[in-house]
C-alpha cells in the first residue's frame, strides 16, 4: 500500500515564499468544496497559488497524494467524543457529525474507499470510538466490526444523499406523485401506497430510522456474544 503518510514532507527552502504543503492543501480544499473532484488539477492549483506547477510536486508528490491529504484534513473537523461517553452515544454523535461534515464537503464522502484513510485525523476519528466499546466489555474484533457496520450504513446513505442534493434534487420541483401513482397503480399497488407515507420524504427521518436499526442490530448481536 502506497500512501503520502509513509513519507515526510520535504523542507520548503528554495521554494516560492509562502508555498508549503499546508498552503497547498488549504487551497485544494477551497477548490474541492467549490467545484468538486473533477475540477482539481495541479496546474490550476499552482496558478491559484501563484507558483510554477512543478513547485507543487516538491511538497506533494502526486494529485492522489494531495487528495489523501485533503481527505484527512476534513477528518480533522470531527469533535471526538469524550472517552467516558457510553459507546452508543459516542457512535450516534459521531455518525451525525459525519453526515454534517459530508454536507459541507460533498466531494469528501465520495473519496472514502477509493483513497487511503490512514492519516492522523482519520485514525484519531476511528480510534475515538474504540475506547467506549472496549470499556463496555466488547472484544476488539467485535468493536471494530460494529463500528465498521454502522459506518458502512452511514457512508452509503450520505453518499446517495449528497449525490441527490448535488444533482439538484432538493432545488427542483417536487415529483408529481399523482402521475407516478397512475403509472404503477395496477401492477404495483404497494409501491403506490408507499408514496403517501410522508416519513419517507424526509431525509432526516430516513437517516435516523436507518441509524436506529443498525445500532439496535449491533446491540442485539453484541448481547449474544456476552
Amino acid at each position: 500500500m502506497e500512501s503520502v503518510w509513509f513519507s515526510k514532507p520535504r523542507p520548503g527552502g528554495g521554494q516560492p515564499l509562502g508555498l508549503s504543503r499546508a498552503a497547498i492543501v488549504r487551497k485544494a480544499l477551497e477548490v474541492l468544496d467549490q467545484h468538486g473532484l473533477q475540477k482539481l488539477s495541479m496546474r490550476k492549483l499552482a496558478a491559484e497559488l501563484g507558483a510554477a506547477p512543478m513547485s507543487l510536486y516538491w511538497h506533494v508528490p502526486t494529485k492522489d497524494a494531495l487528495i489523501e491529504l485533503c481527505l484527512d484534513e476534513v477528518f480533522g473537523e470531527f469533535e471526538l467524543p469524550d472517552p467516558e461517553t457510553d459507546w452508543e452515544t459516542a457512535v450516534r454523535g459521531t455518525m451525525h457529525a459525519f453526515r454534517a461534515i459530508a454536507h459541507r464537503h460533498p466531494w469528501w464522502v465520495k473519496t472514502i474507499g477509493e483513497y487511503n484513510t490512514i492519516g492522523p485525523n482519520a485514525v484519531a476519528y476511528a480510534d475515538s470510538m474504540f475506547e467506549p466499546m472496549l470499556r463496555a466489555g466488547l472484544e476488539m474484533s467485535v468493536a471494530a466490526q460494529s463500528i465498521s457496520t454502522v459506518a458502512s450504513y452511514v457512508t452509503g446513505y450520505v453518499m446517495a444523499e449528497v449525490n441527490f442534493i448535488g444533482s439538484g434534487g432538493m432545488d427542483g420541483p417536487p415529483p408529481d406523485l399523482g402521475k407516478l401513482a397512475d403509472l404503477y397503480r395496477e401492477k404495483h399497488p404497494n409501491y403506490v401506497k408507499m408514496l403517501d407515507e410522508q416519513e419517507i420524504w424526509s431525509l432526516e427521518s430516513q437517516f435516523d430510522f436507518g441509524l436506529d436499526c443498525v445500532i439496535e442490530g449491533v446491540k442485539a448481536r453484541v448481547a449474544t456474544l456476552r
